[in-house]
């Protein structure tokens, strides 16, 4: 049943008014009615009610306004918590965060290199996040929802995994399954997506419409943000930047074609390739199965010119492909992050070199478009907590709009 007109109107402005003070940080009941366009009468209601709910505080007072001091508004870090759960080919990575996406509390279950069912990832991601409430010391009745973020394409309506090349899944609701045996509200989405959400909301793409998060790790993935939402396409495969052919008829990529960006740049492909140059005995590791993305960070700083040439490649076919990215999309700015940015230099300036060399002049200087983002095992999770927080945050016009 619709919601009647002013509940809607009323949700509507409750939302804008938690979005100026997520954004601003601090700010008087005066600069909301005039940011918002409320009247002052509508903003202080809605605030009370938001402060009696826990969600803002005030929290100090601000410049003198007339002979008075106002009081500022913030929003209450401990208003509302979250869970974020995200599931690679390695581990499950669980978070709980604050309303401000600080990490609380957080904790891991590593995975062996094999495919699960999906019976399994559910029992063992109900179990990490039950082990991580437990040790924070959160109550069930203390969580507002559940984020999950996963390796593969998800229809977000219905919560439904297209498919995890992963683990063999094709079409597994793995949302309800979670959300049954939680007892909370789940939220599910590709990571990439998750991470680009965490972008927007907290990170580096706060206050920019429109942005692109590359994430580097065994795969290359593709988080869109346009006119400040995120970009899924028809059914839910936007953002398949790893399998854009770069190179017809290079290597042979796990999607089944040869010469994507994945191919090359992918953490994955580089130990592929590594293995091949040690097996022809153009370096010599001390044991070729041994060899792996850290040990291959440690040969680029012995100047290993065999492992250099192969990052130098991967990051110069990262950028012939961003440059396609750049004139499809007009980005405001590429966030480049990963594990793989631990390549530093030999990865990263061939990248922003072939960017440069390769995007049309009508696009504009790339100078300050890119912006790398040093990577840790948390931000995954983080990433899939924001769309948990988002909901909280989210405009009952929200549901009006396609993403």
């Amino acid at each position: 049943m619709p919601m009647p007109v002013r509940d809607l109107m009323r949700a509507i402005n409750r939302a804008k008014i938690i979005q100026i003070i997520r954004t601003a940080g601090l700010v008087s009941r005066v600069e909301l009615a005039a940011e918002s366009g409320l009247s002052k009468a509508s903003v202080t209601g809605i605030t009370a009610e938001l402060i009696k709910e826990g969600l803002i505080i005030e929290k100090q007072s601000g410049e003198y306004e007339g002979g008075r001091r106002p009081k500022l508004l913030g929003l209450n870090p401990d208003g509302a918590y979250v869970v974020g759960v995200n599931l690679s080919i390695m581990e499950i990575n669980v978070v709980i965060m604050n309303l401000e996406a600080d990490i609380i509390a957080n904790t891991s279950q590593p995975l062996e290199n094999r495919h699960y069912s999906v019976d399994e990832i559910t029992e063992l991601m109900v179990t990490t996040v039950q082990t991580c409430m437990w040790e924070g010391n959160f109550a069930r009745d203390r969580i507002s929802g559940v984020g999950i973020g996963v390796p593969g394409p998800v229809y977000t309506n219905s919560g439904i995994i297209r498919f995890l090349p992963n683990y063999g899944w094709e079409n597994v609701n793995l949302r309800d399954r979670i959300e049954a045996r939680l007892g909370l509200p789940c939220f599910i989405d590709n990571s990439s997506n998750t991470l680009a959400a965490a972008e927007r909301w907290f990170g580096e793409g706060k206050g920019i419409d429109n942005f692109l998060v590359v994430t580097l790790l065994n795969g290359v993935g593709l988080g869109i943000v346009i006119n400040g939402h995120i970009y899924r396409g028809a059914e839910g495969i936007a953002g398949e930047f790893g399998h854009n052919i770069i190179i017809p008829d290079g290597p042979l990529c796990r999607c089944g074609k040869k010469g994507c960006v994945e191919s090359f740049a992918g953490m994955i492909s580089l130990i592929r390739d590594a293995k091949a140059a040690a097996a022809a005995g153009k370096w010599q590791p001390a044991d070729i199965e041994a060899i792996t993305f850290d040990s291959l960070v440690a040969e680029l700083k012995s100047n290993n010119k065999i492992i250099i040439d192969i990052f130098n490649q991967a990051g110069t076919i990262l950028g012939r492909g961003a440059s396609h990215l750049v004139a499809l999309f007009n980005p405001s700015r590429i966030i480049v992050t990963g594990t793989s940015v631990k390549a530093g230099r030999h990865l990263l300036e061939p990248f922003k070199a072939a960017l440069a060399n390769n995007t049309p002049e009508m696009c504009g200087s790339i100078d300050d478009l890119v912006f790398v983002k040093e990577w840790t095992d948390e931000q995954w999770a983080r990433g899939a907590g924001s769309l948990a927080l988002q909901e909280l945050y989210k405009s009952p016009v929200s549901e009006l709009t396609t993403d």
